[in-house]
């Protein structure tokens, strides 16, 4: 069968991947050496190359080459894109053909050195036997993997107190000093000494950890929530286990889940020679450990296990520490809220800030902080007279920050766009998918303003009069908003953009918190959407190339969307 025509272009652009951290960058060269060999072939121009190292294929998040990609493609920079496989892209069968229909709309083609330009029904026909190739080769590798662990043998990474055996895959062997450290934990933990405690022991003794770093974290001795610390390794009672947790992706997010795997999954082999902790040991750990099962009493009165939240607060990523600068992140959850403090602190001990404060009392006071100074005009020229303004200092890692900013701005556009392909699936608009849309809309409009913020920051130069007045409306407004609804998405979103940090000073306890706030100087210089416009759904859809609704198209969003006086 003859290859398809290919229509010569002057730009094409090459991406190439590989999915495993075992394989080695060589791949990428390869890919590249036979791509760039027939578009030279075919008198094409290459103007750019793009990769992803170590990134599995089965999601596109978190894959900067393909982010960026597709960046350049609605930017117009290239005509064609050659690859490989189309594998190369994704094995994901949703993200294929949305890949595929993105380049199409702009006008690019699909070129593989087999195949020539790739058509639409083998972008369907490679988005069904893609995944199945990733599924077998899974279902492969686990199969190989529980046949070793029947035998006995260890097919996982290297826990703490053995060696590897060299030219024997899978044995391990008790490394006698780690053994002893291993027994030690075991010992003090039931003497009554908290994870913490057996930590700092460790660190002070400049002992390495398992990671190899000076300082212990306890988390590393109790393992959190999935069990995983030395406290759980049944293989230091001559068991190992194999298929305790099961990996999934978050097809929201690319982020892996881990889970608990069917009883049924599990795989138990005895191993008496690694045995590190005697029964009597190791049954007077785990009843302690039960006794101390971190339980909280709830109004209603019943016993439930006290979580850290994952839900965004106002605060969230714009706390720093008094002390190390690094940052803070909730503590502990009670029927009272939940309490901040320094991570360093509170996982390795390697910070001496180790108080923890009310999350709501200090929303509270960094809200109020914001609208008594930063409203004051002679406050921010005294501080700018004396260059040492509580704003973003100029001189800090902006570009890092704005990186950060464009890679979760770039994610979410992802996102949004693969939200709109599946309600244009859907016969009935799920309120759900319509509200997950909006509240993304709200976050990618306030990280779009954010990013043209941390851009200005080296442009600024004074303060003018009318500068300060027109800021302090802006505070005052937000300061309204705050006090109605803290947890609204927007006011997070332009509170966030308004300030750069809040640091947070060690204080005796039962002492006054005293915290200093530093604004973005970009965003008191008065060119500052406070509450950017997101864009309505009709304008969402246009932008993925869907038709608009009303336009005598097929309507991608069905029924037609109303628009509340939100703007949505």
């Amino acid at each position: 069968m003859a290859k398809p025509k290919i229509v010569a272009a002057s730009r094409a652009v090459l991406y190439a991947r590989f999915s495993s951290d075992m394989q080695k960058d060589r791949s990428i060269t390869d890919q590249f050496a036979v791509c760039e060999k027939y578009a030279q072939r075919e008198r094409l121009t290459v103007v750019h190359r793009f990769s992803d190292k170590a990134k599995s294929g089965a999601s596109m998040l978190d894959r900067d080459g393909l982010r960026d990609l597709m960046a350049a493609t609605k930017r117009k920079e290239f005509d064609v894109l050659v690859v490989e496989a189309t594998d190369r892209l994704s094995r994901n069968q949703a993200d294929l053909p949305w890949i595929f229909q993105h380049l199409q709309f702009h006008g690019v083609k699909i070129i593989t050195p087999a195949n020539g330009e790739v058509s639409e029904m083998q972008i369907a026909f490679d988005g069904i036997s893609n995944p199945g190739y990733s599924k077998k080769l899974a279902e492969r590798v686990k199969r190989g993997h529980d046949g070793i662990a029947r035998e006995g043998l260890v097919a996982g990474a290297l826990a703490y107190g053995y060696d590897l055996v060299k030219h024997e895959p899978g044995e391990r062997v008790i490394n006698p000093v780690e053994a002893k450290i291993v027994v030690r934990i075991f010992t003090e933990y039931v003497n009554g000494k908290s994870p913490r405690q057996i930590a700092d022991g460790l660190s002070l003794d400049k002992i390495p950890s398992p990671s190899g770093a000076e300082r212990w974290n306890f988390q590393s001795i109790v393992g959190g929530e999935h069990k995983r610390g030395l406290i759980h390794n049944r293989l230091y009672i001559g068991e190992y286990v194999k298929n305790r947790f099961t990996n999934i992706k978050n097809p929201e997010t690319g982020k892996v889940i881990t889970r608990k795997a069917d009883d049924d999954d599990l795989i138990t082999a005895q191993v008496p020679h690694l045995r590190i902790i005697d029964q009597k040991l190791w049954d007077a750990a785990h009843a302690l450990r039960k006794a101390r099962g971190n339980k909280i009493h709830v109004a209603s009165g019943q016993s439930e296990r006290a979580v850290v939240p994952r839900k965004l607060h106002l605060l969230s990523g714009l706390l720093r520490c008094g002390e190390c600068n690094g940052q803070m992140s909730i503590t502990a959850s009670s029927r009272n809220g939940q309490r901040i403090g320094c991570s360093a602190s509170y996982n390795s001990r390697s910070c001496k800030h180790s108080k923890s404060y009310d999350l709501g009392k200090l929303t509270k006071l960094a809200v109020d902080s914001m609208c008594s100074h930063l409203v004051d005009p002679e406050f921010l020229k005294e501080k700018a007279r004396e260059k040492t303004l509580e704003f973003a200092r100029l001189e800090r890692e902006n570009s890092g920050a704005r990186q950060t900013a464009v890679r979760q701005f770039d994610r979410l556009n992802i996102q949004i766009a693969k939200l709109v392909r599946t309600l244009d699936e859907e016969d009935d608009m799920p309120r759900e998918l319509l509200a997950s849309l909006k509240a993304k809309e709200i976050e990618r409009k306030g990280l779009e303003e954010r990013i043209r913020l941390l851009g200005a920051e080296s442009n600024v130069t004074t303060l003018h009069p009318n500068v300060i007045k027109a800021f302090g409306k802006n505070i005052e407004t937000l300061h309204e908003k705050l006090k109605r609804n803290s947890d609204d998405p927007e006011c997070r979103m332009a509170f966030g953009n308004i300030i750069d940090s809040i640091i947070v000073h060690p204080t005796e306890n039962a002492k006054p918190y005293d915290i200093s706030l530093y604004a973005r100087l970009s965003a008191v210089m008065g060119d500052f959407n406070l509450f950017p416009t997101p864009r309505s759904n009709e304008e969402i859809v246009a932008a993925e190339g869907l038709p608009r609704i009303g336009t005598g198209g097929t309507a991608s969003l069905r029924p037609p969307l109303s628009r509340p006086s939100t703007g949505w």
